[in-house]
Formats: C-alpha cells, sequence, structure tokens
C-alpha cells in the first residue's frame, strides 16, 4: 500500500486509512468529527476568500499620512546599517512608519521588498537603492493623480532623480548620528550608484567600499533621500507642492534641442534618448 509524504517531509500512515482517520463517517462516535471537519474547512474557506477580497479593496493609492521628515531620515540612516543597504533603508523607513501610524493596507506589505537594490540592485551599480525604495512608497500613494498634465507618481519620482543628481552628498544633516561627522562632500552627478559612488570615492581616498567612511557615506545618503522624500509627500498632500519642469543644463541644452526629450520650450528635432540626464557625463560633444 502506498504511503503518503507530509509537509514536514515525514512518511504518514498509508494514504488509504490517512483518508479514513481524516474523514470518520462509519462510527456513531465519529460523528462530530465529521461536523467538525465540516465546520472548519467551510470556516477556513470564508477566511480565505475574505482575506483574498481585502486584498482586493485595497486598489491604489494607498493612504499617507503626515509624517516628520526628520525622523523618517533618521530611521533610514540607522536602517542602512541594520537591514541590508539603501534600498531597503528608504523603503522600510518609510513603511515602518505608514504601518504604525496609517495602519492597514500598509501592514500587509512585507519589510524586505527592496533589499535586492542594495548597491545599484545586486551590486550591479545601476539606480541608488535608496531612490527605488523610496520610489515604491511614492507610486503608491500617489497613483493615478494627475495635476495639469503630469502624472504625479511619475512627476515627483522624476524630480527626486533630479534632485538627487544635483546634491552634493552627504548632508550633514544626520551628522549627530554619524561617528564620521563632517565628510567630503561630491556632487552625485546622477541617480546611478556607479557615478555617486565612485565619484565620491576617488574623491575621499576610499580604496574599499567596505570602509566606514563609505557606509557612513551611503547611511547618509539614504537618510537625505527619506528627509526630502517625506517632505515632498506631505507638501503634495497639503495641496502645496507643484511639479517642477525640467530643463536641460545649458551645458547639454544642445543635445536635448537634437536628442529630445523635449521641454517647454523646444521640440527635439529627432527624440531618440531616453532620460533627463547630463548628456557629457557618459557621452563626448560630437557638436564641439
Amino acid at each position: 500500500m502506498a504511503t503518503t509524504l507530509a509537509p514536514n517531509g515525514v512518511h504518514d500512515e498509508p494514504a488509504r486509512q490517512h483518508r479514513r482517520l481524516d474523514f470518520p463517517t462509519q462510527r456513531p462516535h465519529s460523528l462530530c468529527g465529521a461536523r467538525c471537519g465540516r465546520w472548519y474547512r467551510q470556516h477556513a474557506h470564508g477566511t480565505r476568500c475574505r482575506a483574498r477580497g481585502a486584498r482586493r479593496d485595497a486598489p491604489l493609492p494607498w493612504k499617507w499620512v503626515k509624517l516628520d521628515p526628520l525622523e523618517s531620515g533618521r530611521l533610514a540612516y540607522r536602517y542602512y546599517k541594520e537591514k541590508g543597504g539603501c534600498g531597503s533603508a528608504s523603503y522600510l523607513s518609510l513603511l515602518t512608519l505608514l504601518k504604525q501610524k496609517a495602519g492597514y493596507p500598509w501592514t500587509t506589505m512585507p519589510d524586505m521588498l527592496m533589499v535586492h537594490a542594495a548597491a545599484g540592485f545586486g551590486g550591479h551599480g545601476t539606480l541608488c537603492g535608496a531612490l527605488a525604495g523610496a520610489s515604491v512608497i511614492i507610486n503608491m500613494v500617489t497613483y493615478g493623480e494627475k495635476r495639469d498634465e503630469y502624472l504625479q507618481n511619475n512627476a515627483i519620482v522624476d524630480r527626486m532623480f533630479w534632485w538627487y543628481a544635483e546634491q552634493d552628498f552627504p548632508s550633514e544633516r544626520f551628522d549627530d548620528l554619524s561617528p564620521l561627522p563632517k565628510q567630503i562632500k561630491v556632487k552625485a552627478m546622477s541617480p546611478l550608484c556607479h557615478t555617486s559612488v565612485s565619484k565620491w570615492s576617488l574623491a575621499a581616498g576610499v580604496k574599499d567600499l567596505h570602509d566606514a567612511a563609505k557606509i557612513e557615506r551611503c547611511a547618509k545618503v539614504a537618510g537625505d533621500v527619506v528627509y526630502i522624500v517625506t517632505t515632498a509627500l506631505n507638501e503634495f498632500f497639503d495641496g502645496k507642492w507643484v511639479a517642477p519642469v525640467w530643463r536641460p543644463s545649458k551645458e547639454v541644452e544642445h543635445c536635448i534641442g537634437c536628442h529630445g526629450p523635449g521641454t517647454p520650450t523646444q521640440k527635439p528635432r529627432r527624440w531618440n534618448q531616453q532620460g533627463h540626464m547630463e548628456c557629457l557625463m557618459c557621452h563626448e560633444d560630437h557638436t564641439a
């Protein structure tokens, strides 16, 4: 007679006997067991359906509650070191506070959703994980919002990336938490981890990215990102935030005029490039 393998990997009694034990119908003293079994199956099915319904009943956007930017940023600084890097730092700091202050449906979100975004996603050096983690929350609270001609989830994310590229990181905002205050500041130039971290490391003389100085720098960057995002979302839901209009720097105006994207003041001759980054950081000026 065949045996069955239980979920814990242990062989059960023969399958036929196992079914008889689960669903006794032949003996009077087992009628209660049968009824209880039917009630349990019906009740468990209803609970699963209600749980599935609850998930369906929480479409985006989800509720934002006003948060303290400094509290959020300080939590992100700490989580960078405790929760697996920049992706978790930004996402989980905001999520933790929203779970505490807004409750459901934020309580259904997994804590470690963005841990893979550390070091530019799996160490690949692409998008800074702090931007990625924060953009998840931005999308979830502003999805579908349209003011003027802008979808606000896109506009706020775009502005955050633009702001990041222009910053001299790290700020001194979290120096009271840091064993290494007043670190050298270097302009990120790009939302890419590779550019942001490499430029800073070269200027700071860091030879190993596991160096305490680099860890402190990136923890502060995560805190800065969350501080700014919290401030922007507070303003947005107070009706005070206006989507800024991107304009290229003077150095690359002629690049954008030819290759795009379009701006309020000019349409490109050809729109064959995607993005708002500084062209000359990666490309030579072939018109010079």
